[in-house]
């Protein structure tokens, strides 16, 4: 299931009405995924609350969905959580990585991807984006940031694992 019809599905879910009526203040801001790791139906949907700097998830697995505990949010001191546009995301799942696929094979073919980590995202620098990462064999990770109205590839880097390492 692809993200617009997966999050319409949390948004008539019993739990979430629940949940969305005692949090007003919050807005839909990352949808994430792992396709290795997790069915074609499922997805986590992050929704921040900007009066506490909070998010909460929803964790869609077939067709259950469970909410997670409010959390801090992860990211750099004085950074806005921007709310994504979903009328703005025309690319789909598939079709962002196909764009991640053609690119990587295009520009770092020896880079094959044993590992993706895709999240929707709305960066306050790039608009609404893919941001997907690959875990290569070569132990690399390849990350690019696509443009979710056109499939265009603003940005990308591509880092050896071993560089993450602390000295």
């Amino acid at each position: 299931m692809d993200l617009k019809p997966a999050l319409k599905k949390l948004e008539e879910s019993p739990n979430f009405k629940a949940w969305n009526k005692k949090n007003k203040s919050t807005y839909f801001s990352y949808a994430f995924k792992i396709p290795q790791e997790m069915g074609s139906n499922d997805w986590q949907f992050g929704f921040y609350n900007s009066k506490k700097d909070r998010i909460t998830t929803f964790v869609i697995v077939g067709d259950n969905i469970k909410i997670r505990p409010e959390e801090e949010i992860f990211k750099k001191e004085g950074t806005k959580v921007n709310e994504i546009q979903l009328d703005k995301v025309k690319m789909t799942f598939d079709n962002a990585i196909g764009k991640a696929d053609e690119f990587q094979q295009k520009n770092f073919p020896k880079d094959k991807s044993i590992k993706t980590i895709a999240i929707l995202q709305n960066m306050p620098s790039l608009g609404n984006i893919w941001n997907i990462t690959y875990i290569t064999e070569a132990f690399n990770t390849l990350n690019m940031k696509i443009d979710a109205s056109n499939g265009k590839v603003l940005e990308h880097n591509l880092s050896s694992i071993l560089s993450f390492r602390k000295e």
